[in-house]
């Protein structure tokens, strides 16, 4: 049992420094995204900003900080019609919430909303094809929202996988306490071998996708 409980808080701690490790790289660069902002550079500001988005852990704040900071640079861009610096700025919502897809896809209300902003920006601004000059804006703009619409994230066989390791990991551990365990509380390791190269292969595979969500 003392083996258990020591495999566990190691998983734990793991788990922790996966965590903190997101977090200061999101703190880094949301702190490189104000250098950038006091330096009067826009677009490194939003590049620092997205690199902070892409650095997800639920509920960090980092992350609200970036979409707050991508959202508040693309309509200021847009009030000053600074059409390039906008669009860069709703896109890089986009990038970020679509990059960070793994079961789920965080802040995809957020990403919609830079979709609608995106075709509504690009329909006043952008080039018309000859065969289309007559469509009205409106036309435009609803083509434009079927083609970002059209963009898919993740496969579902990718979502599989990452759903397949967190499931190796949840299922290795329980596998662990409840068969590698004789009647004594003694780790029987024939038995718990399986389990616990389950356990560490899921929680391995889970570190991984979260890193490259």
């Amino acid at each position: 049992m003392r083996r258990v409980a020591w495999a566990i808080l190691l998983l734990v701690a793991i788990s922790a420094a996966v965590t903190a490790r997101v977090v200061w790289a999101g703190e880094r660069e949301i702190a490189a995204s104000t250098d950038a902002l006091k330096g009067g550079d826009a677009d490194a500001a939003i590049v620092h900003a997205r690199a902070a988005a892409y650095w997800y852990a639920p509920g960090a704040p980092h992350v609200r900080v970036a979409y707050e900071r991508l959202f508040a640079l693309a309509e200021e861009a847009e009030k000053r019609r600074l059409w390039a610096t906008a669009l860069f700025a709703y896109r890089a919502v986009i990038s970020a919430s679509a990059s960070t897809t793994w079961l789920v896809t965080p802040h995809a209300e957020d990403a919609r909303e830079a979709e609608r902003a995106v075709a509504r920006l690009e329909a006043k601004i952008g080039e018309r094809a000859p065969n289309a000059s007559t469509e009205p804006a409106e036309a435009i703009e609803a083509k434009l929202l079927e083609e970002l619409a059209a963009k898919q994230g993740p496969t579902a066989r990718a979502r599989a996988l990452l759903a397949g390791s967190f499931a190796a990991m949840i299922g290795g551990l329980a596998s662990l306490l409840g068969l590698g365990l004789d009647e004594s509380g003694r780790l029987r390791l024939g038995r718990a071998l399986p389990a616990l190269v389950a356990a560490v292969g899921g929680f391995v595979a889970w570190c991984v996708s979260l890193f490259l969500a």
